[in-house]
């Protein structure tokens, strides 16, 4: 079953590298079929399996011999280790697929907003309206959980928005974080959403000393946001419960 499951993400990792390619584009996702983006040279379907290809292609075209970006492999590798994991933390039930599709966009979300600094609304209204369809359908999280979540988190980021506005008289969140927010505290809650978020800032600020430190020259004036996020997103909802019975055990009562 790991196996079946990582070779599914992983095959879903292929299509997500055509959105984070494609989509800040505007380009369609379905036409034209893969392609060289240098040469323009239809990729055949023998030189398009996931992982596997870009191995034995050694990261180059076949055609025009030019290279290959790692990311392609690594959003496959990520991708099939996500579905994995998530498989093993929530089994056969709804929740697996209702996770999924929230970590799957924010993989796209997260490397187009890296790349670009920008968070695409269309991304943000199909995962909103998937969590809506999910949660009419299924009740995974209650209407009024949802409700406060979708308030904390994008009311948290706007507050903070105005603030960095205010005190430093430049834009210092953009929007797009506070909707990114306000649509993560919809599919977690606003308990989860509030974890999510500080551990956001924080990894940002150690990765942004780390450049800092180690490159400044590569430093970035703003720094995304949405890569953060998703990270501290991604595990909480894996291991949401374990760092918090720590904490409680470890922390809390001691």
């Amino acid at each position: 079953m790991i196996f079946v499951f990582f070779t599914a993400g992983a095959v879903i990792g292929s299509f997500l590298n055509v959105c984070i390619f494609r989509l800040p584009r505007k380009e369609s996702i379905v036409f034209p079929g893969s392609h060289c983006p240098v040469c323009s040279h239809q990729i055949p379907f023998y030189h398009n399996v996931p992982i596997i290809s870009y191995l034995f292609l050694r990261g180059r075209c076949s055609h025009c011999k030019h290279p290959i970006s790692m990311r392609y492999i690594v959003v496959e590798i990520l991708s099939g280790l996500l579905t994995v994991l998530a498989f093993q933390r929530f089994g056969l039930t709804i929740e697996l697929p209702y996770y999924l599709i929230l970590v799957y966009s924010l993989i796209v979300i997260s490397f187009i907003d890296f790349d670009t600094n920008l968070i695409l609304n269309k991304l943000l209204i199909l995962l909103f309206g998937a969590a809506l369809v999910f949660n009419l359908i299924f009740n995974i999280i209650d209407w009024k959980t949802g409700a406060l979540g979708f308030a904390a988190g994008g009311g948290i980021l706007l507050l903070f928005a105005a603030l960095g506005r205010y005190i430093l008289k430049k834009e210092s969140m953009g929007m797009g974080d506070v909707k990114l927010a306000a649509v993560m505290g919809f599919f977690l809650g606003w308990k989860l959403v509030l974890a999510v978020l500080y551990a956001g800032f924080v990894i940002a600020l150690l990765y942004y000393l780390a450049v800092k430190i180690f490159n400044s020259k590569s430093a970035q004036k703003r720094i995304p946001m949405a890569p953060f996020f998703s990270i501290a997103m991604t595990v909480f909802v894996l291991y949401g419960d374990t760092i918090t019975n720590f904490y409680i055990k470890n922390i809390l009562i001691n």
